[in-house]
């Protein structure tokens, strides 16, 4: 169904080493991409490896940061029509997004941009928008829109020259619903690459995990309570090995219509929000870009399509949130959900 990540991503990072099994564990933790990681390895070495860490986020930024003027995304959203980059990383997410796109019948689509900025998010955002402008818009939303052509590879380059065109001047990629867990498998390939084995790379709630913690047991990951707030609540927890967990929510962020709450999430379909009783979307999949993008396509296709999707891809595993319509909620999970507690 889904390219393996490490097949297109591998060549993007170039650091070597050998370590064994530590004692302990090393901890590195900060900001990134407007929100916070935490790193954690064993290395026996005890390498400090937030030097590497630091400029491969640097480097995810320059290419996939919708705040960053200079960003290759920024660039491409800029350009009327045609676009030309040798930027390995926006490459490969958008090779990935386009294959996600038709894996999830359109569900997961990062060319509804113009409609998220649309719509708005949170008090603050639209409360609606009149027919005409949603259809207006939808003629700017679909991956069958972008297409990409590969030029010879030049002497002595590493990267071909990609040449990417648009059907309409007003198309846009927005690579937030993948970015965060591509960056997580870009970290755990750096970790890989140096040779560590048992590590938990985070990034803002998207988790890949290797081998085993300090204790010799699976990493231990929370989801959370689908309830508003900062504070986190533990809803679970799930044992993490050799595998990646993204969780996708509708119950922090909103759009009012009418006074009504309605989940952030837009369905690129109907170019509305998705209005559906689903509240949150855990995914476990190989890696974790795939995870992130698939919490989000199942936030937009609710739970009973959510349903019917994942009986058919067993290659992933789901742990649905779900509005029981009388002021609680109800969970589900695909029969290979890890055994976990606080259930």
């Amino acid at each position: 169904m889904i390219s393996p990540f490490q097949s297109i991503a591998l060549c993007a990072i170039l650091i070597a080493g050998c370590t064994t099994r530590s004692s302990g564990p090393i901890t590195l933790e900060g900001k990134a991409q407007g929100t916070t990681f935490t790193i954690k390895y064993l290395d026996s070495l005890q390498r400090d490896l937030s030097g590497p860490v630091d400029s491969l986020l640097k480097v995810v930024d320059r290419s996939l940061s919708l705040w960053d003027s200079t960003s290759t995304v920024t660039q491409f959203n800029a350009a009327p029509d045609t676009f030309q980059s040798k930027d390995p990383h926006f490459r490969t997410v958008f090779a990935l997004s386009l294959n996600l796109w038709r894996t999830t019948h359109q569900a997961f689509d990062p060319t509804v941009l113009p409609v998220v900025k649309a719509w708005g998010v949170g008090k603050a955002g639209r409360g609606d928008l009149d027919t005409a402008s949603v259809v207006g818009l939808k003629q700017l939303v679909g991956m069958e829109k972008l297409r990409i052509e590969q030029g010879p590879l030049a002497h002595g380059s590493v990267h071909p020259l990609i040449t990417y065109f648009r059907a309409e001047p007003g198309v846009q990629f927005d690579p937030n619903g993948i970015a965060q867990g591509y960056t997580v498998d870009l970290i755990a390939l750096l970790l890989q690459q140096t040779g560590i084995t048992d590590y938990m790379v985070e990034v803002g709630g998207e988790t890949r995990c290797s081998g085993q913690n300090d204790k010799g047991t699976p990493w231990q990951m929370q989801i959370d309570k689908p309830v508003e707030g900062a504070e986190h609540e533990q809803q679970t927890v799930v044992p993490l090995q050799d595998k990646s967990l993204a969780t996708s929510g509708n119950y922090r962020k909103f759009i009012e219509v009418g006074g009504k709450r309605y989940g952030h999430t837009i369905d690129p379909r109907t170019c509305r929000p998705a209005m559906n009783a689903l509240l949150s979307a855990s995914v476990i999949a190989d890696d974790c870009a795939t995870a992130d993008a698939l919490g989000t396509a199942l936030m937009v296709m609710g739970p009973e399509e959510g349903k019917e999707w994942l009986a058919k891809h067993d290659e992933v595993e789901a742990y649905l949130v779900i509005d029981d319509g009388a002021g609680g909620y109800t969970v589900w999970a695909t029969p290979g959900w890890p055994q976990s507690s606080g259930q």
